[in-house]
Parts: structure tokens; sequence; C-alpha cells
């Protein structure tokens, strides 16, 4: 009986036990704070919707046709003047690298070479060098210009032909690898280096720059006469120029000699 009685307030004591761990006596409500989300560069600075479809159209990795603006965008480059010197200097302050002019081509033809791209760049004026990547997924290369004057001339080849192709030049940066935030970057200037220059129609400082080179460049600057090798020098003399000096010569000797004796000739 007793060992009964003993088992029966074993069990009633674990059951009180365990109930009181299952009901508490008040409730604890977790409250997690979610981390306030980065603010990024693209963020603070949004692209325009045209330049959006493009960066999706190239991450998705499809070499579609462009929509109907896209088309009027690159069909209006051709025939637009080049931006000043002024937007040129506000543009490089931008630019990370702003010693180096650097351009992209893209729309180039798989078989143009380097020395083609350079030939046709120096209306512009002095190549410093060009880069086609090895590998690459559409006709494009890189083209750094030697001063700022050949690359604000450079932008007058956006929409010109170079081997069958119409190509499209914009600004680039230096570097092999670009982030993300960099290349949507440039893509936000290029639009608006586009937006520019349709404005510059009016604008008679950038009207008047064309790739026309100056003819007085060419003309070859005559220098001041230099002081002792563009003296007139002495005309020789023949034999018989030679005698009649040696005859005047001698007849005057002749009469000095007559005048010192007193003789009058």
């Amino acid at each position: 009986m007793n060992k009964q009685k003993r088992k029966s307030s074993v069990a009633s004591a674990s059951a009180t036990n365990g109930n009181d761990s299952d009901i508490s006596d008040y409730e604890v409500e977790w409250q997690i704070k979610p981390t306030p989300a980065k603010v990024t560069k693209a963020d603070l600075f949004p692209l325009p919707t045209a330049v959006e479809k493009k960066l999706q159209k190239s991450a998705r990795g499809g070499r579609e046709e462009s929509s109907s603006e896209d088309d009027s965008d690159d069909d209006s480059r051709e025939g637009l003047p080049t931006l000043t010197a002024q937007q040129i200097a506000g543009i490089l302050e931008t630019i990370k690298n702003n010693k180096r002019f650097v351009l992209i081509v893209k729309n180039l033809n798989f078989s143009t070479t380097k020395e083609e791209i350079a030939e046709h760049f120096d209306q512009a004026g002095r190549v410093k060098s060009v880069r086609i990547p090895k590998f690459r997924s559409s006709g494009f290369a890189f083209v750094e210009m030697e001063n700022a004057e050949a690359f604000q001339k450079a932008f007058l080849l956006d929409g010109s032909f170079l081997d069958g192709r119409k190509i499209d030049v914009d600004l680039s940066e230096s570097g092999s690898k670009k982030s993300a935030t960099r290349k949507q970057l440039l893509e936000k200037k290029n639009y608006e280096i586009r937006k520019l220059r349709k404005k510059n129609k009016k604008n008679v400082k950038a009207t008047e720059i064309t790739l026309v080179p100056d003819p007085s460049v060419f003309q070859k600057k005559v220098p001041p006469p230099d002081r002792y090798l563009d003296k007139v020098k002495p005309k020789m003399l023949t034999r018989k120029e030679i005698k009649q000096v040696k005859k005047k010569q001698s007849l005057r000797a002749k009469f000095r000699n007559l005048e010192k004796k007193g003789i009058k000739a």
C-alpha cells in the first residue's frame, strides 16, 4: 500500500511539473527589426527609361533589334554637332581617370581590323591606341585619342559608316573590368551627351567644329631671317670681270703715283 501511494504521489508531482512548464504566467512576443536597405548609386541617380531598356536587353543576352524609340534615337545621331570645349571639360571632370580620352565604338563588323578603325578615327585627330576584346559577344572596340581636341571631334564620327556598318561612338573609361554601377553611370552620361548634342544644333561654337582640317595648319610658317645665315652672299666675278677690275685698280694706282710726284695727268 505504501509503495502504491509513493508511485501515485511521484506521478502526480511529475504531471504538475509538466503542466507548469507548458503553461507560463506570461507570453513573450519576439519582434525582429528588419535591417535597412543599403542606398546604392543606382537609387540615388536613377537611369532614364530608354537606358534601362537597353541594359535589360544586354543583361538577358538577347541580340534582338531595338524598339522603334531606340531606332529613332540612333537615327537622330547622324549629323549631330559635337560638344563644345566647355562641355567636354565638364564631362571629363566626372570621369575617374580623366587624363585618358577613351571612346567605345559599337556595331562594328567582326572582320574590321585595328588598322581600319585607327584610319577611320584619324579624321578626328591622332589616335593613341585601338583595343578590340579577344572574347566578345558583339562587335565593339575601344579607341583612345591623343588629346582633348581629337576626343571632341571623334563624336562627329557617331553615325558614320565603317566597313559597311553604321557605327555608334560613345564615351567610355579606361580599365578592363567595369562594375554594373559604373556601366549604368556611363549609360547615363552617354544619354546626357546625346541630349547636349541635340541642343547644340543652335550653338555656333559647336556647329563650327568639323572634321575638315584647318588649311592654316598645313601652311608652312616662314621663319624670320637669320642675321648670319641669311646674309646676302657676294656675287662671284667672272674672269673678264676680274681683269677689268684689275685694270681699273692699276690705272688708279698709276694716277696716284703721278699725283704724288706732282705731275698732273
